[in-house]
């Protein structure tokens, strides 16, 4: 009688999982199936010390599955991924092959291609260097400005890096500093801009940059300037009574002299009677230099 109920009990058991085998089957094989690309990421593993991966490695893989379009839809939240093991890695080029059975993928998904299938990976021993730190700049200044100089602080960099890159650097760059119009000095904080070149700093941060800017300095030739001079005597000649100067200054203060803000003169006192040369004094502005006077003499005729 027991015997009975245990073959009815064991009956009853593989009836049930006959009935969720067949459930489960339909639930596959009845589901649409498709064949579609997935981007897979590809994950570097144990990169042996005192070695660093010197070359661009795709952070995903491009992988064509076939199977239920609900499990392929799934996988993005099972954290599929491929991992290449760099353990037993050596300095210079390694070529690892991507191929379908390599990857694990859940349920009735198979995969039938890999793009790429294969991935170069360049790996050379770490080193560190020092470089200058050069600002970039973007943008142009205010009109009848110019940049004078620029100012990192701190002025130098530590960075680790492939040997290779490391050697062929000369220093560091920062991301832009926009001038965007300015007339005076500006001072930004920037990061350095290392992308593409698989180095680091060896301490994070940002960098301060000032940028001295000034006013353009230009020349100017002013004309028709009137020669005075200084005399007791009324019957005095002198030619030519005009004279032009040509000035070296800020351009925008270049733009506001006048005539009338230039002297120029002579002194005829202490001369003999008769024709003299005579070379004119000539006072400026201040901030002004003058460059020439023509012409650079004045005749005197005393009588």
């Amino acid at each position: 009688m027991h015997r009975r109920g245990s073959i009815r009990k064991d009956w009853v058991i593989k009836l049930l999982s006959l009935g969720f085998a067949l459930l489960f089957w339909f639930f596959v094989v009845g589901q649409e199936k498709a064949e579609v690309s997935v981007s897979i990421p590809l994950e570097l593993v144990n990169i042996p010390a005192g070695l660093v991966i010197a070359n661009d490695i795709p952070s995903n893989i491009d992988v064509r599955v076939y199977g239920p379009s609900s499990m392929i839809r799934a996988m993005a939240t099972k954290g599929v991924f491929r991992v290449i093991d760099l353990k037993d890695a050596t300095p210079g080029k390694t070529t690892v092959h991507l191929s379908p059975d390599s990857l694990s993928l859940p349920g009735a998904i198979r995969a039938l291609r890999i793009q790429p299938s294969n991935v170069e990976i360049v790996l050379e021993p770490l080193v560190l260097s020092d470089f200058p730190v050069r600002p970039v700049l973007k943008g142009v200044v205010a009109k009848y400005h110019k940049v004078l100089n620029t100012e990192a602080y701190p002025p130098r960099v530590v960075i680790s890096g492939p040997e290779s890159v490391i050697k062929a650097m000369k220093d560091v760059r920062t991301f832009p500093v926009d001038l965007d119009g300015a007339s005076d000095n500006i001072t930004r904080e920037v990061g350095l801009d290392l992308q593409g070149l698989h180095v680091s700093p060896e301490e994070k941060g940002t960098y301060k940059v000032t940028v001295y800017i000034v006013p353009a300095q230009g020349t100017r030739r002013i004309t028709h300037i009137p020669v005075q001079i200084e005399t007791t005597k009324s019957d005095v000649l002198w030619w030519p009574r005009i004279v032009s100067v040509t000035l070296r200054g800020p351009i925008l203060d270049l733009r506001k002299i006048k005539v009338t803000d230039i002297y120029v003169g002579i002194s005829v006192n202490g001369l003999e009677p008769g024709i003299h040369s005579v070379e004119p004094e000539c006072i400026v502005p201040g901030g002004f230099t003058l460059m020439e006077i023509t012409p650079q003499n004045i005749k005197v005729n005393i009588p």
